[in-house]
């Protein structure tokens, strides 16, 4: 996998009400660090071009910006040409940049500053250069390009404080620039803080604060304590969901821990936004005073939903604010912001994470939200910003949508469509074009416009992952309900459809859009940037015998697609819809693995919620896989759906797994369904028999021991010839990477605990390894094992694997996943991809430790007597059945948890 860096446009911040961020440190006349070619300009020979460049600074600061640039291109282009007349131009160049910037045209602005850096590197001026470095990654920053911003100001590799030679960071350390320290430290935390890299932000933000107050720069001070406010108050966003999260999942004590940390990481950032409040407006800075109020708006209505009086109040002081400063873009943007701000905190609800930008609420604000719109619409044209201006308009349609005035609202978000250029708004008007179309009963508009809106999605989906991770957490509400609401027109158009070729093409255009959002889930959980190696090979067409059932949950129903192969290798879907609402299908499929968990349920109770869903999967195509002579099904499961193991579906006399060998794909196009020559296997096996405890975000996670493992793994490696199996403190990650570097295993078997939580960062498996911890508030230390993340697994595997040879099994025993997360499962697909496996086998909930070892061991004998996966897994399971026949045993908590993901072959 080859991970790429692609840019995320600053208008995202805006949309989801992160509040100014720190970037502009040098970008204003009255704030800047300095450049020498002002003055040289005020001595110029040529007094035409002295005028010039005073009247776009007087064009500048009277905030028409477009008449400053005219200006400043009237007199670069009369400058005199020549190397002693150089810095005149570098200098008109300088003011143009920070033009550009006011106005949105960033592009315009890094080309100015590119020119500028290189004539202070030919001078040798390396104080200038790093001045310069640190406003181009400010630029960069802007754009989204979090990751080249701190390249430029620290470079590509940092260890603790020390960063490249060449970078913004290191010249001003290396030449004393006190104020080019502040301000290039100041820039990479608000890199690293839109990167989700919040301890590193904190960290730079209090380097850039205590050089502001020993040089005594209170506007510097004011604009760190900003940052670090709005570090604090990500922080405890983050920590607010992943406390939602817990309890989704029922673990109270990880809930009660996030919901403390949310509470004190809010007191801070409220605490740091009202010092930076005073401070600015004691030196009457109102950059950074409205910076303040705006920060301390969406804390103060979560900490005083009771009280609405302080919140709006904050916000009338922000408003009054706003009149004060010159129109720019910035302004404009703010403009926007107070809008959405007025429509949550006056809601008609209790809800605090509403999000206005993509809901309609009910809200005593709208007209003012309204006069707002309005005025950045006025402020854009004026300043010519054409992709602003085209927000603001859409913003405005937004809100007509909810009143439904949708001619108004058409109307606006037209214009706010062909007016803009950049994919995330593209998609954002798009989208809301598609709601009104539909709305409207435009079915065809509709679908057209949600089609551009996802074309415009697959640019950008991965930068909204990686490049700003609290977006993360707004997928949901943001993103997902694009492809789901597209997904529904397409199945409601295929009900009113007559001949079965319409119905068939109809239904093939529909999985790519199913495939497109389950590679959307697993990158938002991943939370990486990794390009995903696509397979264009239609599972369907692997094999005649093989059918693949897609789920999709949808409001008010469930629709199920069949795909197969006829008897001509062309494609056959057909759709089976259960009018069952998504809240129902969530507590009936929490219901059955409850059920399904508990062992001493002598009664059997699972087995009427399991004909329910056999009743919903696999009653309605029961005739087609029977003529087609299906062996072997493929899931591609859809939110709660994936927390069962289908295995345990029950038609009255027999499972599933009984009949049909049963395989799960994360998506269609992310598997490559290929035969393996099992003659040729060999596992690498890992274990951890001992008790283990480990530190997480949530607090510490103690695991009982595996007594069996050490059985597991002497039957797996002697059951197959050259394999490996090591325990407890030979179970690191520098013996697996020393074991991968030496040999090529196909089968890496991990039997230790793991534990998938709400993103990649919370997940992790468990190892041998003990590791000091050192505890900041009590000053203690203790040791803990060590947690393989699935970073550290993507990368140990991927950068060591002997000959370059992919995995082509990753089995995790003892791993579980909780009750109730539909997140929780994207966690065993995500091991596997991030392994660069081909498939892996995992289980759900933690299974009786003898069990396993029989089981898998038995997999592994049918897979290398010359079994497919699935089938090898399906004979291993059914064998337990038969064996355990009216026994406690054959209860599908001892054998069904086990489910193999990726290639069935």
């Amino acid at each position: 996998m080859q991970c790429l860096l692609d840019p995320v446009r600053r208008v995202w911040a805006v949309l989801f009400f992160t509040t100014l961020t720190l970037c502009l440190w040098l970008g204003h006349p009255s704030l800047t660090i300095g450049h020498k070619g002002i003055a040289e300009i005020a001595t110029a020979k040529s007094s035409a071009l002295t005028q010039l460049v005073q009247q776009g600074l007087k064009l500048y600061q009277a905030g028409d910006i477009q008449g400053a640039i005219l200006s400043w291109q009237k007199a670069l282009s009369s400058a005199p040409q020549g190397k002693s007349n150089y810095a005149e131009e570098i200098s008109i160049r300088t003011y143009l940049a920070r033009a550009y910037q006011q106005v949105g045209q960033i592009s315009e602005a890094i080309a100015q500053l590119k020119q500028v850096i290189d004539y202070y590197r030919q001078k040798n001026e390396p104080l200038e250069v790093g001045r310069m470095l640190t406003e181009q990654a400010q630029l960069y920053s802007s754009l989204g390009q979090q990751q080249r911003a701190v390249t430029i100001l620290c470079g590509q590799k940092q260890s603790n404080s020390a960063c490249s030679q060449d970078s913004a960071v290191e010249i001003a350390r290396n030449h004393s620039d006190e104020l080019g320290k502040v301000a290039a430290w100041g820039s990479l935390g608000n890199a690293h803080r839109l990167q989700g890299k919040y301890e590193q932000a904190i960290q730079d933000f209090e380097r850039s604060n205590e050089i502001a107050k020993r040089i005594n720069n209170q506007t510097y001070v004011a604009s760190t304590l900003n940052g670090l406010a709005n570090t604090y108050a990500s922080l405890a966003k983050g920590n607010e969901r992943r406390a939602e999260f817990a309890r989704e999942v029922a673990d109270k004590e990880a809930a009660q821990k996030f919901q403390q940390d949310t509470i004190g990481d809010d007191k801070q950032a409220v605490q740091y936004f009202e010092q930076s409040l005073n401070l600015a407006r004691s030196q009457n800075d109102r950059v950074n005073e409205l910076r303040s109020l705006l920060g301390l708006v969406r804390l103060y209505h979560r900490q005083h939903l009771q009280d609405k009086a302080i919140v709006n109040n904050t916000l009338q002081q922000a408003l009054v604010v706003l009149e004060q400063l010159p129109d720019s873009r910035d302004r404009a943007y703010t403009a926007i912001q107070l809008a959405n701000l007025l429509q949550l905190v006056n809601q008609n609800s209790e809800s605090v994470s509403t999000d206005p930008a993509t809901q309609c609420l009910k809200s005593e604000s709208l007209p003012k939200s309204v006069e707002l719109l309005n005025k950045a619409v006025a402020i854009t044209q004026k300043i010519q910003d054409r992709e602003a201006e085209s927000f603001a308009k859409g913003r405005l349609g937004h809100i007509y949508e909810c009143r439904q005035d949708y001619q108004q609202a058409i109307n606006l978000t037209q214009q706010a469509l062909i007016g803009t250029v950049a994919d995330e708004n593209l998609y954002l008007w798009a989208w809301q074009l598609g709601r009104l179309s539909r709305a409207t009963g435009r079915v065809k508009e509709a679908i057209n416009f949600y089609e551009k809106s996802i074309d415009s999605l697959k640019s950008i989906r991965s930068d909204l992952i990686l490049q700003q991770r609290d977006l993360q957490f707004d997928f949901r509400d943001n993103v997902e309900p694009v492809y789901r609401e597209l997904l529904e027109l397409r199945l409601e158009q295929t009900n009113h459809l007559v001949q079965a070729s319409d119905i068939q093409q109809n239904l093939e255009s529909i999985l790519p859009i199913v495939d497109e959002l389950r590679l959307a889930e697993l990158q938002n959980y991943l939370g990486n940037n990794c390009d995903l190696a696509l397979i264009q090979k239609p599972v369907a067409l692997v094999g005649k015998n093989t059918a693949v059932l897609s789920s999709i949950l949808l409001k008010e129903s469930l629709a199920i697609i069949l795909t197969l192969a006829d008897d001509e290798q062309k494609i056959q879907s057909k759709v089976s819809w259960i009018p069952v609402k998504s809240q129902d299908v969530r507590e009936i499929i929490n219901d059955l693995r409850i059920k399904l968990e508990k062992l001493s349920d002598l009664e059997n109770t699972y087995q009427a919620r399991s004909q329910q869903v056999y009743d919903w999967f696999i009653r309605p195509f029961l005739s087609d896989l029977e003529k087609n002579k299906i062996e072997t099904l493929v899931f591609i499961q859809d939110g709660i759906l994936r927390s069962i193991p289908i295995a345990t579906l029950f038609d009255g006399k027999q499972f599933l797994i009984e009949k049909y060998a049963i395989a799960f794909a994360p998506a269609l196009t992310l598997t490559n369904p290929q035969e393996s020559n099992p003659k040729n296997l060999k596992v690498l096996a890992f274990g951890l028999t001992q008790p283990a405890t480990v530190k997480t975000d949530a607090g510490y996670k103690f695991f009982e021991p595996l007594t069996q493992v050490e059985s597991e793994l002497k039957t797996i490696t002697a059951s197959l010839p050259k394999s490996k199996g090591l325990l407890n403190q030979d179970f690191t990650l520098e013996r697996l990477q020393k074991e991968l570097k030496e040999n090529t295993y196909p089968i890496i078997h991990l039997a230790t605990h793991g534990k998938f939580g709400i993103d990649d960062r919370e997940t992790f498996l468990v190892t041998g390894k003990k590791v000091a911890v050192n505890n900041q508030k009590s000053l203690t230390t203790a040791t803990y094992n060590e947690k393989l993340t699935l970073n550290d697994l993507y990368e140990l595997i991927n950068n060591t694997r002997a000959q370059n040879q992919p995995i082509e099994l990753l089995t995790l025993t003892a791993c579980e996943t909780a009750v109730g997360s539909d997140r929780q499962t994207l966690g065993l697909a995500g091991i596997a991809i991030q392994a660069g496996s081909k498939s892996a086998i995992a289980t759900l909930w933690k299974v009786d430790d003898a069990a396993t070892a029989q089981l898998i061991a038995k997999f592994y004998q049918n897979w290398h007597s010359g079994m497919s996966k699935a089938k090898a897994l399906q004979a291993s399971q059914t064998a337990w059945l038969q064996t355990h026949q009216q026994q406690l045993e054959s209860h599908p908590g001892y054998w069904a948890p086990f489910i193999l993901i990726g290639n069935w072959l």
